[in-house]
């Protein structure tokens, strides 16, 4: 065992390692380095969110985190915004929110102009401006000038023409640093949406060694809690200021010309971890209390009503102090029941959404790698809730590996290319794992008063635990019998089938207070 300073590179740029790290050196021929999930956490990679950016989607077609602003230059349309905000409390009656609040609670939410419906010509929030470190001894980058499809040159043009009228960004024909622009169609439609291809100019900066929340830990906060409510920033990047020493570096060309922005663009390297910190500072009175936050999206709690509107009244007076804007369209003001970061949560417990699941379970048999890559990387993102999961995905995760193993890289791209047939067991394999979603656990929180209850199984070649939580534990009754509540389930290892009774047999019942 030695400690080593590591430096991670991602498709991002480099994430220096700032401490050293405990590294066990083997002596085998293998070139292999493998990082824990402690490690990741710490540099603010969270390998959960990723699976759940993988899963399949449920329902929101995703736009607002992409580098596309809904704009418009110009006056904001009042009266359109108070029908919409209109809309949003008579959805929030809609939910059960008590009728003899709703004057206080429409006092509230009109008490600050911080509703839109676009992103027009606001000023930037009020905050501390990001700021870009660069490598020692970097050199400016200049993309080569690309050809565009005539349709997408008519997009270039009309869409940076209205970041410019806005004053987001401005023309920089002498910048000497400049990315290619990047149209892609949106999903689901003939429309365009702007991407940067940021990676050569990431590869030259110094990332900061931000933390992103851990959400299995943070939504223990949410215990008790029975009114909610979700908020979103319309367009959350392009509210942020870009320091103005910085600005040139962010620099993107078109088929003609050079722009250079003035708000944080998404795809830059600190770009979400700023965002993340930024947030967290302005709303700390109200963080891991009554808030929760994941870069845009906003999650307010509380155990009653009276305190809800308290906490309501104060997130809505942090949001106006520092000048952001939500999306009326996005946002909900009152929910007894929450969807939030692809999980259903209320003050009992979180469970995974029941139509997502559905979708995974009515998915037909995978055609190509990607398609089992896909089904797999979603599936893991549940693990947490399904018992077993390690064995049952184990013979598709194998025949992935299998695959994979000659393609140049394990993208989902180069996955897709692969066509794959299953085998009759990789089917029942593939069928036990859809039907396990059907049966994935509602996870409840910790409470101080109640017992837990550690349920183990363990071989030479692999573990499963499964936490719960009793409300009193009786030695003399069996654990099938007594009121479980799961906390979390995990498992890991090859679980091979033909195990001898004596490999089976390690199992363990272990009992304490919390």
């Amino acid at each position: 065992m030695t400690k080593l300073k590591l430096s991670l590179m991602t498709a991002a740029g480099p994430v220096n390692i700032l401490k050293p790290v405990p590294c066990l050196i083997l002596d085998n021929e293998d070139d292999e380095f493998l990082l824990g999930d402690d490690v990741l956490k710490a540099l603010g990679i969270d390998i959960e969110r990723q699976l759940e950016l993988l899963a399949t989607p449920s329902g929101d077609d995703g736009d607002d985190d992409e580098e596309v602003p809904e704009v418009s230059a110009g006056d904001h349309d009042s009266e359109a915004i108070r029908q919409a905000v209109e809309a949003m409390i008579q959805r929030a009656l809609d939910e059960g929110f008590p009728v003899n609040k709703v004057e206080r609670l429409r006092t509230i939410v009109y008490a600050h102009d911080v509703w839109r419906l676009v992103l027009g010509d606001d000023p930037p929030a009020n905050v501390e401006p990001m700021r870009i470190r660069m490598k020692t001894g970097c050199r400016p980058y200049k993309a080569k000038a690309r050809k565009y499809a005539p349709e997408y040159q008519a997009f270039l043009e009309t869409f940076n023409e209205m970041l410019v009228k806005l004053g987001w960004v401005y023309e920089n024909p002498t910048s000497r640093w400049a990315c290619v622009a990047l149209p892609v169609r949106k999903r689901g439609g003939g429309e365009f949406r702007q991407t940067v291809d940021y990676k050569p100019f990431n590869a030259q900066t110094e990332p900061i060694a931000g933390l992103m929340p851990n959400l299995h830990v943070d939504l223990e906060n949410v215990r008790g809690s029975n009114h909610f409510g979700l908020f979103d920033f319309i367009k959350g990047y392009w509210q942020l200021p870009l320091a103005k020493e910085c600005q040139e570096l962010l620099s993107y060309m078109t088929h003609r010309k050079i722009y250079t922005p003035k708000r944080v663009p998404q795809g830059s390297a600190d770009a979400a971890l700023y965002f993340q910190s930024t947030i967290e500072r302005c709303f700390a009175a109200l963080l891991y209390k009554h808030l929760l936050v994941w870069i845009d999206d906003l999650l307010l709690y509380a155990a009653d009503i009276d305190t809800y509107l308290d906490k309501l009244q104060e997130m809505l007076e942090l949001t106006a102090k520092f000048g952001f804007k939500l999306s009326v369209a996005k946002s909900c003001v009152y929910k007894q029941e929450v969807k939030w970061c692809g999980k259903v949560i209320n003050g009992e417990g979180v469970k995974h959404d029941s139509e997502r699941i559905q979708a995974l379970r009515s998915m037909p048999y995978p055609t190509n790698a990607g398609e089992l890559q896909q089904f797999l990387c979603s599936t893991n993102w549940m693990r947490d809730s399904i018992v077993d999961y390690a064995r049952l995905a184990r013979p598709l995760q194998d025949t992935l590996d299998k695959v994979m193993a000659t393609a140049s890289r394990r993208t989902k791209r180069a996955a897709t290319g692969i066509p794959i047939a299953l085998t009759v067991q990789e089917c029942a394999a593939y069928d036990a794992v859809k039907q396990a979603l059907a049966d994935a656990a509602t996870l409840a929180f910790p409470k101080p008063d109640a017992e837990m209850v550690l349920l183990t199984n363990a071989s030479d070649i692999g573990w499963s635990v499964i936490v719960t939580r009793v409300p009193s534990w009786k030695s003399d009754a069996a654990s099938s019998t007594s009121c479980l509540s799961v906390l979390v389930v995990l498992s890991l290892g090859h679980k091979r089938t033909g195990v001898s009774s004596k490999k089976r047999h390690t199992r363990l019942l272990w009992h304490a207070t919390n």
